[in-house]
């Protein structure tokens, strides 16, 4: 008896060691999150806009977050964001900007952006491009006008605008009987010219390799399906190339110190 009692209590120490001293079993862990940082200048991309606001559109999910207000230098901040791609829109004292830029945010790291808000050079073209805005938010094409011409030996396409406007941004949809096809504007000219947009009553030329048929109808397609932020901007917020680096300027507080909020 007491030896078998002895043999059940090494066992028993035995299994404490063995459950004290293996690794805690793996607990799931929600993935890493990102940050954003970066400047907002005006149309130079040099001058620094203070106190706008970045809003911040998960094309996956739809959430959108808010940046904090933009300090003296431009620069604002957005932290705690999911993995993925994200668009964007600004707000500031003078107005709200949208922007067809795209940018990534991958888990634990933070991405770096600048963004130059460039007002619309006339009022005429803010309410066409409100009016175009508002069809694709709603229907996520906004209809601009028709094929008039295409010219098969250039492989070109000419297009009346009767409604809103044609940037030379914009990816279209033209359709008709026999004609069905997505097109991105490439070549953009007026009347001999080269143009950035293109006004209702105006007559756009474009780089087209496929055959579309005079009468077709020609849509402007909202970027990658996602509406804008605002139905009336002023203008436009470009994502530039090729950020200043934040610590030549920006010394408080380092990229690398970067907290996520929980």
């Amino acid at each position: 008896m007491n030896k078998d009692a002895k043999v059940s209590l090494g066992g028993a120490v035995c299994l404490a060691l063995i459950l004290i001293l293996s690794p805690p079993a793996a607990v799931s862990q929600t993935p890493a999150k990102g940050n954003l940082i970066g400047f907002v200048f005006e149309g130079d991309g040099s001058t620094p806009v203070p106190g706008a606001v970045v809003f911040i559109k998960n094309v996956t999910t739809g959430s959108v977050e808010e940046s904090s207000v933009s300090d003296a230098l431009g620069i604002f901040k957005a932290e705690g964001l999911e993995a993925g791609l994200y668009a964007l829109g600004v707000s500031s004292e003078r107005g709200r900007y949208n922007s067809q830029d795209f940018f990534g945010v991958k888990p634990g790291e933070t991405a770096k952006i600048s963004i130059a808000l460039s007002p619309y050079e006339t009022e005429a073209v803010a309410a066409a491009a409100a009016a175009v805005i508002q069809e694709q938010r709603d229907k996520g094409e906004a209809f601009i006008g028709r094929v008039s011409r295409y010219l098969a030996q250039t492989k070109q396409v000419e297009v009346e605008i009767e409604i809103g406007l044609l940037q030379s941004t914009d990816r279209l949809h033209i359709k008709g009987d026999v004609t069905d096809h997505y097109l991105d504007v490439r070549g953009l000219t007026a009347y001999g010219a080269k143009a950035k947009r293109v006004l209702s009553g105006q007559t756009a030329l474009l780089a087209s390799s496929k055959a579309c048929v005079p009468g077709d109808f020609v849509y402007v397609v909202c970027a990658r399906g996602i509406p804008p932020f605002f139905l009336a901007p002023l203008g436009v917020a470009a994502i530039v190339a090729g950020a200043v680096p934040l610590s030549a300027i920006y010394k408080e507080e380092e990229i690398s110190t970067f907290t996520i909020k929980k």
